[in-house]
């Protein structure tokens, strides 16, 4: 999943904002919950009033998706990019509103992640704005129906770039062939990346 990890990354580089790299490695917790959260306080630790969170394996992130997330921060709002499978690609956090306890106890890597955050931000006040939902991959199967959806030529040539590019500085891109990319499993959990806005 190297290539889809580096092609959110240079997304998020691109924006020019602040951002910190969690990997696994640096992340501490005995659940997926824990380890996010601490994470997100970690960047809260060092000063920053927002974070912007992404994940890993949503491959048409643009930094659009980012700018917007910034725009509703600045607005004192919150923001969340739903994933169409029920969770999340993007969520956008204010210091203030963070309650390490609550975020963690989630039901995190599962389909009722959307709606138990947005229960919990209206049950303590919290406005939030909603980006438009996209297709993060978690499987075989996830890839598969990506590659049937209209926007994923564009996006697989995109990270087929990157790959050329953290490769060689030679590529050629031709849209009328068919490319075929075969990726291990598990395609999806692993670190999601902290923006500070």
């Amino acid at each position: 999943m190297a290539e889809l990890n580096g092609h959110v990354l240079k997304t998020v580089r691109k924006s020019g904002l602040d951002y910190f790299h969690i990997t696994e490695s640096d992340q501490h917790g005995d659940s997926f919950g824990a380890r996010f959260s601490n994470a997100i306080q970690s960047v809260f630790e060092k000063g920053y009033e927002q974070v912007i969170c992404v994940g890993n394996d949503t491959p048409q992130l643009t930094t659009l998706h980012i700018f917007t997330a910034v725009d509703s921060l600045a607005t004192g709002h919150a923001v969340n990019g739903p994933s169409i499978d029920g969770g999340y690609y993007l969520m956008g956090i204010h210091a203030h509103e963070f309650d390490a306890g609550s975020f963690e106890s989630l039901p995190w890597q599962t389909e009722n992640l959307a709606t138990a955050y947005r229960e919990l931000q209206e049950d303590i006040g919290i406005i939030s704005d909603n980006l438009e939902p996209l297709m993060d991959l978690d499987s075989a199967s996830d890839l598969y129906q990506f590659v049937k959806g209209k926007d994923s030529r564009k996006c697989l040539i995109n990270i087929i770039k990157h790959i050329f590019d953290e490769n060689s500085q030679v590529y050629a891109t031709q849209s009328d062939r068919i490319y075929q990319i075969v990726f291990s499993s598990p395609l999806n959990k692993g670190s999601p990346t902290a923006l500070a806005a």
